[in-house]
């Protein structure tokens, strides 16, 4: 398949292809950044590099694993791959090593307890997990019960070959994501585009552009319309100079939503929920609307990302 170009409010892009000895690790980061636009808000992400290293010995390391929450959870099995690696020589062995492993009941322990580690040494994936399956129910329980069902095989790459497809036709729970990647013209991939159909909802494209040269992500397009702050402040659902709030740490922080912005305690502004976590609280790339939590008129506590869903339920026409 030839080369595309990308027009985003008349700009252009053109894409970019992995190339080099560095080209998976390069893949492999971004779709680490972008795993909640992937995956979706209600998911929790973990890769091999960071939360995974217990997993050594089982065979087989997938670049990732996934928890997907809802009303029928579901866990993947993430391998991120290239387009020029042989489906049949590389990227299908890897999958099997690791399906061969789980077969076997210590392996599927070994993985039980490195999730439940991994969520339970960060304090907002546990948070995160507690309120999604709900505040009373067993973390190592419900972990226990997800792995016990068989995983989705997620492949991310940046095409989707008829080679791979023909290769993969033997697995019958697997999704695959084409995660294209296009770069400004006259400025490179320092300033970038992801486009690609996250598997939860395979019937909107969603466009990401990000910068690197300001670690940010400026802007998400999808299809039918995103959802913003003003849209629950018209809605009443909240107002200007609510406080949020989020931890860090074991810390707990606040901020106030303005008419400009989001202001930390110590006079700090900044234009979204995501740079005012990231940037000003914890350091790396979060969605802001998991991070930031806030109490709603009846007293109850809930994320941002809760409201945005009960205002989705009630404005069909902005999801």
């Amino acid at each position: 398949m030839g080369k595309k170009m990308l027009v985003i409010d008349g700009v252009e892009y053109q894409e970019w292809t992995p190339e080099g000895e560095n080209a998976e690790e390069e893949l492999e980061q971004m779709v680490k950044e972008h795993a909640q636009d992937i995956f979706g808000e209600n998911s929790i992400y973990l890769d091999k590099k960071q939360k995974l290293k217990s997993l050594a010995g089982v065979g087989s390391i997938p670049d990732g694993l996934v928890i997907m929450f809802g009303n029928v959870p579901e866990w993947h099995i993430v391998e991120v791959e290239l387009s020029s690696h042989d489906p049949y020589g590389h990227i299908v062995p890897q999958v099997d090593r690791f399906l061969n492993g789980i077969d076997n009941r210590d392996t599927r322990n070994k993985i039980i307890e490195a999730l439940y580690d991994a969520i339970y040494g960060d304090e907002f994936l546990k948070l995160k997990t507690r309120q999604a399956i709900g505040l009373d129910k067993d973390v190592h329980k419900f972990i226990s019960d997800l792995i016990a069902r068989p995983p989705t095989i997620t492949i991310v790459i940046e095409e989707y070959t008829s080679q791979l497809r023909e290769a993969l036709k033997k697995y019958t729970q697997k999704r695959v994501v084409e995660f294209r990647t296009f770069m400004r013209e006259g400025v490179g991939l320092a300033v970038h585009a992801h486009v690609f159909e996250p598997p939860i909802q395979p019937l909107i494209r969603k466009i990401v552009v990000s910068d690197t040269r300001k670690e940010e992500i400026l802007d998400t397009h999808q299809v039918e319309g995103r959802t913003t702050i003003d849209n629950l402040i018209d809605a009443r659902m909240i107002k200007f100079g609510q406080a949020i709030y989020g931890w860090h740490k074991g810390k707990k922080y606040e901020a106030r939503i303005l008419p400009d912005g989001i202001r930390l305690p110590d006079g700090r502004k900044f234009s979204s929920l995501s740079m005012a976590a990231f940037r000003g609280i914890v350091g790396h790339q979060v969605n802001g609307w998991n991070w930031w939590h806030t109490t709603k008129e009846d007293g109850t506590e809930c994320l941002l990302s809760e409201l945005r869903e009960e205002y989705r339920a009630t404005h069909p026409s902005n999801p």
